[in-house]
């Protein structure tokens, strides 16, 4: 049996400290060298294993005062499949209070992102806004959106409403989405993600939506999830007819907003 990587020693070390309650939550941890000496291990270490438990919800660093334990491991945002509605709006579900940070702005041309223009059927020289957004369920990270919206069908954005709810803004323009289509797949982080998450041991759920306005290609969203504080159900049902044969009726899919 291979041994474990002394980071990943520490890291479970805390966990299961927290998880059986002996490490209470909200405890402040002592200083990070102290917690060097106690494992024999270096600062280096120390800090990755630090990374690791923050980005997966078992402790909480706040500047200025220090690293204190948390439950916020605890909290899962339940996605239902097929069904509408929002991350926000998902996220108040699971019994989580909704932030959304705009991570990036610009406008970019269609030739400098040849796959997405690709998809959204624009040209080379077609101007698009491009936007990352940060959403949060209680402070913790849960979600990075990356956002291409074609500035044929939106000229100008204000940008601070990129910090709310982006689909009462596109409401508020008159904008109605006629179809879209949306997909799943399982990915890593990527170094830029990573740098943003805090560690690039995470699994993610990368959801690609891909929304028309009338026949117009208009927008293309990808929401990568963060494995660990996202999941994705679906209730089954089973329909029998009246000589209790059962039915092939498939299930109804919903649309996707984000």
């Amino acid at each position: 049996m291979h041994k474990l990587p002394k980071y990943v020693e520490i890291e479970e070390y805390y966990k299961d400290q927290i998880d059986k309650g002996i490490i209470p939550n909200g405890a402040l941890f002592p200083p990070e060298n102290e917690i060097s000496q106690q494992f024999s291990a270096s600062h280096m270490t120390i800090t990755k294993a630090m990374n690791e438990l923050s980005s997966k919800g078992y402790i909480k660093r706040i500047p200025g005062k220090g690293t204190f334990a948390s439950d916020n491991y605890k909290a899962v945002i339940k996605k239902p499949l097929f069904k509408s509605n929002s991350i926000s709006a998902q996220i108040l579900a699971s019994g989580l209070t909704p932030k959304t940070e705009l991570y990036k702005y610009s406008i970019i041309k269609g030739k400098e992102i040849p796959n997405v223009a690709k998809k959204m059927k624009i040209g080379e020289d077609d101007f698009v806004h491009y936007f990352i957004r940060l959403r949060y369920g209680d402070d913790n990270l849960v979600c990075i959106s990356y956002t291409y919206i074609t500035q044929n069908i939106i000229p100008s954005i204000d940008i601070a409403r990129l910090e709310g709810s982006f689909n009462t803004y596109v409401d508020e323009l008159n904008i109605h989405r006629s179809y879209g289509s949306t997909e799943f797949c399982a990915t890593l982080p990527t170094a830029a993600q990573a740098k943003i998450i805090g560690t690039n041991h995470v699994p993610l759920l990368k959801q690609t939506i891909l929304w028309n306005v009338e026949n117009s290609p208009f927008e293309l969203t990808y929401h990568y999830f963060i494995g660990e504080k996202y999941t994705v159900t679906q209730d089954l049902q089973l329909k029998y007819n009246e000589d209790g044969q059962r039915t092939k009726e498939p299930l109804t899919n919903g649309e996707d907003h984000h």
